[in-house]
């Protein structure tokens, strides 16, 4: 059985938003008919001519790295920028269809295409100058540097000293 909790490893790095929530349920909510209903989710939750490619992000030394799924896309077709206003990494891209194929030819027609757009969230201090992206058998890579992040500092909790009148009184109760 699935946990209920939801884990969102860099919501801390976004400004928070008090519509985020409702929108994450009413999608949640979407993708439960859609499911019930038998109706294909890939192509309802982008709509007609969008697709959404996979992403993966993690940790690696002092980088942050995103993996974006783009098989069948060619890499000029592709734009990666950087919103340092928003503080948001931005993949664009388009994946075309084969030409001389028409749609009556078709027998059965799983693969997506058309335009996409993934924005994804940055912590605050990127270096923007230092980012870094290769496209490898249809995986892009985008290298980020992360910010150096101060280390927790341990706070020392101040007491007040006793008078040895009040001392002897507290021991004596």
């Amino acid at each position: 059985m699935k946990s209920l909790i939801r884990l969102y490893p860099f919501r801390a790095m976004r400004r928070w938003d008090p519509f985020s929530e409702l929108r994450d349920m009413q999608h949640d909510m979407d993708r439960l008919f859609d499911r019930f209903l038998g109706r294909d989710i890939s192509v309802s939750a982008t709509g007609y001519g969008e697709w959404m490619p996979s992403v993966e992000s993690y940790t690696k030394g002092n980088d942050l790295v995103f993996k974006c799924e783009l098989p069948g896309v060619d890499p000029k077709d592709v734009d990666v920028t950087l919103d340092e206003n928003a503080r948001q990494l931005i993949i664009k891209g388009e994946r075309q269809t084969e030409k001389g194929a028409k749609d009556e030819d078709y027998i059965y027609r799983e693969l997506a295409y058309g335009s996409f757009e993934r924005r994804l969230a940055l912590p605050e201090g990127v270096k923007t100058e230092q980012v870094k992206a290769k496209f490898t058998k249809g995986i892009l890579e985008i290298t980020v540097p992360a910010p150096a992040m101060s280390k927790p500092k341990k706070i020392e909790i101040e007491t007040p000293k006793l008078v040895e009148g009040e001392a002897a009184v507290k021991k004596a109760a």
